[in-house]
Order: structure tokens, then C-alpha cells, then sequence
């Protein structure tokens, strides 16, 4: 397993000195956040996502991943920046896009299905494009847990779609989020990690909360997860928090 960053992380640096900042810092990898703004999608290009992959080359960082998380369900011009985030996501050099959702609304099965579709154009643009899409769900979204994740699989049976997955979430919506692991097995092809408290959704560092993140690591293991584990982080420094972070999760990573 490889711990990765997330350069919306370090959003206040332009993105050639954030992935500098990240390699320092000690990161394997890193998840290319589209919702940095020198890299939204209204003005990326085919020129900024290749240099952007030769840097992360040149700093010996691989890029694990593309993510984009917006509204592609009930806007429309945020579905056509998500198609062609898709499309430039093997320029970044790497296959694998992360998307998620949002909240939902009606909650009905006339929205799900209109998530589906959506989802559908998605799916199809990532088949042409060769990438894999991982879906990330969140608490109260359309899509908003693992028994949600596996329906929609099962909706679009397609090797195009896979699942981010991101732990903490799965601690908050899950029964049982350790077996919501084993139940999506192979498809996980790459984690967010962070802890969390019960019941409460705020990305804490690994090192606080309720989580048992030697028991989530363990399992990924145990389904064969080799992939990146992006620590994801919200309203702290990350230059001071990264490396007692990585410590403490590589301490507790099986070997």
C-alpha cells in the first residue's frame, strides 16, 4: 500500500510548487484535484495535464488518480467538465477517475434514476477514454453508502466503474464497514483515509477518532487492496499534520 496526498490539500500553492511541497513531505503519490483552481476543467488542457504528469514523473511521484467532485447529476455544465476531465485523464498519466455526487434531494427512485443515467454517460466516456472511474459515496448523498455503491453496480455492470473508497465513510454510513470492505472487494481501487468520531462527519487525523484504522488497513489487505490511500484532510495545515500522520498509518499498515 502507498500513502498519497491530495493537492486540494495544498490549493493555496500553484500546482507545480504544491506537488514539490508534497514530495517533501514524504507522500508516495498523489490525487490530482481538479477543483484546484489552476487546474479546473474550463481551462485545462492537453499541454497543462501532460506537465503536470512529466513534474510528478520528475519528483518521482505517481499519480495515483484525477478526481472531480461536483454536482454531475443535476447540473449540466458540471457533467460536461466531468466528461472532459475524463477524457484528459490519461494525460495526467494515470487511468483511474474519482467522482462522487451530491446531496440528495428527493431521495426518491425517480432521482436515482436520474443519477444512473448520468452516471451511464460517465461510464461511457471513461470506457472510450480507457480509464477506470472510481465512485466515492458520502453520507446523505444519492449515492450514500456501500449497499447504494453495490446497486449501482449492479445497475452498470461495467469494468469502468470501481469504487473509491474512502473509510471514514464507510465507519458513518456502513452497519458493518469493515464487511461493506469485503463485500466490495477487488472493485476498491483506491482508498481516502482519514478517522472520524461516531456519528459525526469531520475528517480528523488518523491519529484522533473512533476508527480502528489498523482493523480498516488489515481488511483492505485481506481483499487484496495494493493500491494508493490517499490521506484526506480538511481545515489544517498539512505541511505541519504529514508526517506524524504517515507514522502513525504506516505503523499500522500490514507488511
Amino acid at each position: 500500500m502507498r500513502y498519497m496526498a491530495r493537492t486540494a490539500a495544498l490549493a493555496q500553492y500553484p500546482i507545480s510548487r504544491g506537488l514539490e511541497v508534497i514530495r517533501a513531505l514524504g507522500f508516495d503519490g498523489v490525487e490530482i484535484c481538479l477543483e484546484n483552481p489552476d487546474l479546473h476543467p474550463d481551462s485545462l488542457d492537453e499541454a497543462l495535464a501532460r506537465q503536470i504528469d512529466e513534474r510528478a514523473a520528475a519528483l518521482g511521484l505517481a499519480p495515483t488518480s484525477v478526481s472531480y467532485h461536483v454536482d454531475y447529476i443535476y447540473d449540466d455544465a458540471l457533467l460536461e467538465q466531468s466528461l472532459k476531465a475524463i477524457a484528459l485523464t490519461p494525460v495526467f498519466g494515470t487511468r483511474t477517475f474519482v467522482f462522487g455526487g451530491v446531496t440528495r434531494r428527493t431521495g426518491d427512485e425517480t432521482e436515482w434514476q436520474r443519477m444512473v443515467a448520468r452516471t451511464r454517460r460517465l461510464e461511457r466516456a471513461a470506457e472510450t477514454a480507457g480509464v477506470t472511474l472510481a465512485q466515492e459515496f458520502e453520507p446523505g448523498f444519492v449515492v450514500g453508502s456501500t449497499a447504494d455503491l453495490l446497486r449501482l453496480f449492479a445497475e452498470i455492470p461495467s469494468p469502468a466503474l470501481a469504487a473509491n473508497s474512502d473509510l471514514g465513510h464507510a465507519f458513518l454510513c456502513d452497519p458493518d464497514p469493515l464487511e461493506a470492505i469485503r463485500q466490495v472487494g477487488d472493485r476498491i481501487i483506491q482508498c481516502h483515509i482519514e478517522n472520524m468520531r461516531a456519528g459525526v462527519h469531520a475528517h480528523l487525523l488518523p491519529q484522533e477518532g473512533d476508527m480502528d484504522l489498523a482493523a480498516y488497513l488489515g481488511t483492505l489487505a485481506e481483499v487484496g487492496f495494493d493500491g494508493g490511500l490517499v490521506l484526506d484532510l480538511y481545515g489544517v495545515d498539512l505541511e505541519t499534520v504529514a508526517r506524524p500522520a504517515l507514522e502513525y498509518l504506516r505503523e499500522r499498515t500490514p507488511r
